[in-house]
């Protein structure tokens, strides 16, 4: 298992942080069965999980992310999201997020 990213969820005070973190589980459970999730949580920065998958998941699960809207929960999307050098590699991923889950993309040119 190679270490993918790290989500955060938000704090104990915020009542949609833990329900956010529960839905996330489920819905990264069921699509990537063999995840590991590891407890991230500290009081100073709240609910967090470390995701780990195969190597050869990685781009799915960028994909995923992005199409199921995860993507602003995750560390490594942020940062990729800020680097001006990962441009290339984010739209790689959005283009595989697009054909992997067409219904999650509105479609152009259609009314």
């Amino acid at each position: 298992m190679k270490y993918q990213d790290l989500m955060y969820f938000g704090y104990e005070w915020d009542t949609d942080s833990k329900e956010a973190e529960t839905v996330f589980i489920a819905e990264i459970q069921e699509r990537f069965p063999q995840v590991e999730l590891k407890n991230a949580y500290d009081n100073i920065k709240g609910y967090r999980r470390e995701v780990y998958l195969e190597e050869a998941e990685t781009d799915n699960y960028w994909a995923w992310l992005i199409a199921f809207g995860w993507l602003e929960l995750s560390f490594g999307g942020q940062l990729m999201l800020m680097d001006k050098d990962s441009e290339e590699r984010l739209r790689k991923y959005i283009n595989l997020a697009k054909s992997q889950y067409p219904t999650k993309f509105k479609s152009e040119g259609v009314s």
